[in-house]
């Protein structure tokens, strides 16, 4: 891996992916490259007035206009900050900030790095948002890249967990990473959720041979449940404190089948360690 794309936007979860992206660089000898954007199309889309509302509608125009000008001065802030940033942690580092046609812009950078580290309420608004937002589920569905998805917080001495099921979208998963050198020298933990144990184990020891043959040890660890594979993951990768999930299975079906389904949705949600997600 050459190059990592951060999205540099003002909350918990994107700080702790600027952390994130640094770390992985010095593991990989990646460069870092920022992107920001410039997006005030919730603050000035027109409002409907009800009848006799008029001052009321007036005060509201002003409010979102005062937000726009905080919002905008304080994104042109946020290259040179990001820029000493990285210049603190040694590192030198372009921010783009993207002006208009933020999606397609974003999706153009994109095609020049090799993993994109994002947080996972980024949408430029420079505020926390709940879960994940549109726009990061726009970069991984549309994006040409492998993506991190990280939340507020990220340890960075954990093992690295890998979701595996066997399915033809979890061994591309594992091979990416491997490939990528995103495994590093993390202890590797291959996980598997499934119904019927014996599969599962099959499946994991190959994922095993295949780590093997690329100088990487892993132990392997197979969870015979019906449980709901997001929820056992996530606990899972709580109690080994991991650094990274590699989003290598998605319950029964495989990633192929439910990208943006309830078990994605559950895992951005619930799990408090930084997802590897390729598509």
């Amino acid at each position: 891996m050459r190059s990592i794309l951060v999205t540099v936007d003002d909350t918990p979860s994107a700080i702790a992916a600027r952390a994130l992206a640094v770390a992985l660089a010095r593991q990989c000898g990646a460069r870092v490259r920022g992107v920001t954007a410039l997006d005030v199309s919730d603050l000035e889309g027109v409002e409907a007035v009800p009848m006799g509302g008029a001052q009321f509608g007036y005060e509201r125009y002003r409010r979102r206009q005062e937000l726009a000008k905080e919002r905008r001065a304080r994104v042109a802030q946020l290259p040179e900050l990001f820029e000493r940033s990285l210049a603190e942690s040694g590192m030198q580092a372009a921010c783009t900030t993207i002006n208009a046609d933020i999606r397609a812009g974003l999706l153009r950078i994109v095609e020049t790095c090799d993993l994109v580290v994002t947080g996972r309420d980024t949408e430029f608004h420079l505020e926390p948002l709940e879960g994940v937002t549109p726009l990061v589920d726009h970069i991984i569905a549309k994006g040409s890249r492998p993506v991190v998805v990280c939340g507020p917080e990220w340890n960075e001495r954990g093992p690295v967990v890998v979701a595996y099921d066997g399915s033809a979208p979890s061994a591309k998963a594992l091979q990416i990473a491997a490939l990528m050198g995103v495994l590093g020298t993390a202890d590797v933990r291959i996980v598997s959720v499934s119904r019927e144990a014996q599969a599962a184990a099959a499946a994991v020891e190959r994922a095993r041979s295949f780590l093997d043959a690329h100088g990487v040890m892993a132990e392997v660890e197979v969870i015979e449940s019906t449980e709901h594979p997001a929820d056992l993951l996530a606990r899972r990768a709580a109690e080994m404190g991991a650094r990274l999930l590699v989003m290598g299975a998605f319950g029964h079906r495989g990633l192929g089948d439910i990208l943006f389904g309830s078990t994605t949705r559950r895992l951005f949600d619930r799990v408090p360690v930084p997802l590897f997600i390729y598509h």
